[in-house]
């Protein structure tokens, strides 16, 4: 005779220990993602589990231990790597810990963000994290309200929790290394609503790199409402007809470049010969593409990983870093070169 609770049971958590060979409080440990279980005990139980059918009751243990065991995420967009792979990174620390994901995705629009934080909340989430520090200005007020661990990611801001890193001084930096190639006639292509503060403060980092060289960046120049790759190909025709054409582009992200190469392409522009394109994050493809993508490498997995670890921390009373300061890599390729002769002179 199968020892299987009948299919009109409720398999509890007795059963499953009965059918491991253990404790109940182990059974516990290893369905909260405690990492005391030693792991022949952990496969023993996961085993149970499945061939008892065991779920777990989340209601019943909300109540009991006053935690949904979910983390909420609000992110500008699943679009581009720039959000998917901090996501993952951070959805698989947080998991280890028996902590599911509950995402959102506020399509760069404080208002929608706010909505989305407040249905989180209403579900129960017991921590959160947010893109930037440019919010509504109730967001805040809300967290504080619930009195919900919040952390920041891809900028860092002394007034709450964060990771991410200096975007002002990455753009400089990449700015820097398209002047000394001799390049002075500048354009930059980006998607810029007013929630963005990282890419707002990378281009307030490239105008200020110019204005030490004595050079400014012309408004014609600077578009700022690109978002995909065929609107930075549209955006790239627009300069190149433009009163001024760049030799050197500098894209908010390595989509947007893609987009901006292939336009050069269609113009029988040479890369880097006639014209200089870099982007931003280094997604995977950068460097395969047809003339590789010098860009700014972000530790864009480290960011989730950072998130999930200090959100973590303070659910387990722990202490973990308030700011964390990474550190954006230039990664120079084969689409910036010198500046044309005739532009130099």
């Amino acid at each position: 005779m199968s020892d299987k609770p009948s299919p009109s049971a409720r398999v509890s958590l007795d059963d499953v220990a009965l059918r491991a060979g253990v404790s109940t409080a182990t059974v516990s440990r290893v369905l909260n993602g405690s990492a005391s279980v030693r792991p022949s005990r952990r496969e023993a139980v996961e085993r149970a589990c499945e061939e008892l059918g065991y779920v777990i009751n989340r209601a019943a243990r909300t109540l009991a231990s006053r935690r949904s065991m979910t983390i909420g995420a609000v992110v500008p967009t699943l679009a581009t790597e720039t959000f998917s792979r901090p996501l993952a990174a951070f959805q698989q620390q947080i998991h280890q810990s028996g902590y599911t994901m509950l995402l959102a995705s506020s399509d760069f629009d404080p208002d929608t963000e706010l909505k989305e934080v407040n249905k989180l909340v209403e579900y129960g989430i017991d921590a959160l994290m947010l893109v930037g520090n440019s919010h509504h200005p109730r967001l805040w007020e809300r967290i504080t309200q619930q009195n919900i661990p919040c952390i920041q990611t891809f900028s860092v801001d002394a007034r709450y929790p964060s990771v991410g890193y200096d975007n002002e001084l990455a753009a400089g930096e990449l700015t820097a290394h398209l002047l000394a190639l001799g390049h002075k006639v500048f354009a930059v292509i980006v998607g810029t609503p007013p929630s963005n503060d990282r890419v707002s403060d990378r281009i307030t980092g490239t105008r200020q790199a110019l204005a030490a060289a004595g050079l400014t960046l012309d408004e014609a120049n600077l578009i700022n409402s690109a978002f995909t790759m065929n609107e930075a190909r549209e955006a790239m025709f627009r300069l190149l007809d433009g009163p001024n054409p760049p030799t050197a582009v500098i894209c908010g992200n390595d989509l947007l470049a893609f987009g901006a190469m292939r336009a050069a392409s269609e113009r029988y522009l040479r890369i880097p010969n006639d014209i200089s394109i870099t982007g931003f994050n280094d997604y995977e493809y950068a460097e395969h593409l047809e003339h590789p993508l010098t860009t700014m490498r972000v530790e864009l997995d480290r960011i989730g990983e950072v998130a999930a670890d200090y959100l973590l921390a303070t659910l387990n009373g722990e202490t973990a870093p308030v700011q964390t300061l990474l550190k954006p890599e230039l990664i120079v390729r084969g689409s910036t070169g010198s500046a044309p002769r005739a532009a130099k002179g």
